[in-house]
């Protein structure tokens, strides 16, 4: 993505199109698993910075991919997802571009059950409008994944993340420009940008970043502070973050994941392979650091899966688990006889790893 606003289209680097794709895989899933239980009558899809539907070199864009994932799901599990509303909200705030994603969007054709509208204006006028009607009028806010992809380092109003997480199944996929961050805290003039900061992580806790650390180190804590703000909310217990590199291995921006306590990341089921909710390497590099932050007491399940969630890619500790047992340094405390199939958690009282 371009780190300030274009007026043409633009071209898709590599690390823009894993995105799109991760958005489309993982809504897919969670439209499949929310859409089947039948107290969600309303499923909603926001994107808050939906940009002009497609690129100079593909004509794949998030908004594309999230419709295109509510299709499949529909398509593909009818009788699953009957009476089903699945419902589209796409923040534009240049008006061109708004008109070019409508355009888009209306020369294809969707289901019936598909509701979808494009909005010209700013994610924080809109999207916090809708919540503070919502407040106000002492109404719910459905079931609702929320794409927050700005520009650069401003245009992401901590307030309004927070709005849509105090609901209940929810969930907030947003791009965290920490390196872009890290250049405006180091700036000469950084004060003229105190007030997007502030903004930014919805208080001063900020002001605690050293700027004079190298800008790879001060990214990381950029990255740190912003998951530490987001765990502070009540609602909200699980928040992991993923850099997305450049082909160069230099860092473009972190994808911050944040769910609230009844979100739908709990996917447990192992027919839903985690290959396809983010990509990641092997469990072994990941195994290592889950041992260095827990290893040495006895625990229970929770503490790694707790883990897991908010440090790794991985949906649960399984994985790393077997790689840890494989080395020797698994210890597991059974109710009853021990597993064969693994580590399922109904069946452990405890964990011990070894350092």
């Amino acid at each position: 993505m371009p780190s300030i606003n274009p007026k043409t289209l633009w071209e898709a680097k590599p690390h823009t199109l894993a995105k799109i794709e991760i958005v489309g895989r993982y809504l897919y899933l969670w439209f499949s698993i929310l859409g089947a239980h039948g107290s969600n009558k309303r499923l909603v899809y926001i994107d808050g910075f939906a940009g002009p539907g497609r690129y100079t070199n593909s004509d794949r864009s998030s908004p594309v991919a999230a419709l295109q994932a509510a299709k499949d799901a529909i398509q593909q599990s009818k009788a699953n997802l009957q009476g089903v509303e699945f419902a589209f909200l796409f923040v534009e705030k240049q008006r061109d571009f708004a008109d070019s994603l409508r355009n888009i969007i209306e020369s294809e054709e969707w289901p019936p059950e598909v509701k979808w509208r494009v909005e010209h204006g700013s994610f924080e006028d809109k999207v916090g409008g809708i919540l503070t009607n919502l407040r106000t009028s002492g109404a719910k806010l459905a079931p609702t994944f929320a794409f927050i992809d700005p520009f650069g380092a401003t245009g992401l109003p901590f307030r309004v993340v927070a709005e849509i997480l105090s609901y209940p199944k929810c969930e907030v996929l947003l791009n965290l420009d920490s390196d872009g961050i890290g250049r405006v805290l180091t700036a000469q003039q950084f004060e003229k940008n105190q007030a997007h900061l502030d903004a930014l992580f919805g208080d001063q806790s900020w002001k605690d970043l050293d700027p004079s650390k190298p800008m790879a180190t001060l990214a990381a804590d950029v990255l740190a502070l912003y998951k530490r703000r987001l765990r502070s909310l009540p609602d909200v217990e699980y928040v992991f973050a993923f850099a997305m590199n450049s082909r160069e291995g230099q860092l473009n921006y972190h994808l911050v994941f944040a769910v609230d306590k009844t979100g739908s990341y709990s996917f447990s089921d192992d027919s839903f392979a985690q290959t396809m909710l983010f990509d990641f390497k092997a469990p072994a590099e990941w195994a290592v650091k889950m041992q260095s932050a827990l290893s040495g007491s006895w625990r229970p399940y929770s503490d790694f899966q707790k883990y897991a969630l908010n440090e790794t890619p991985f949906i649960n500790p399984k994985a790393m688990f077997k790689h840890l047992n494989g080395m020797g340094k698994l210890q597991v405390q059974w109710k009853g006889q021990p597993s064969k199939t693994g580590f399922p958690e109904e069946k452990i009282n405890s964990i011990f790893i070894a350092t």
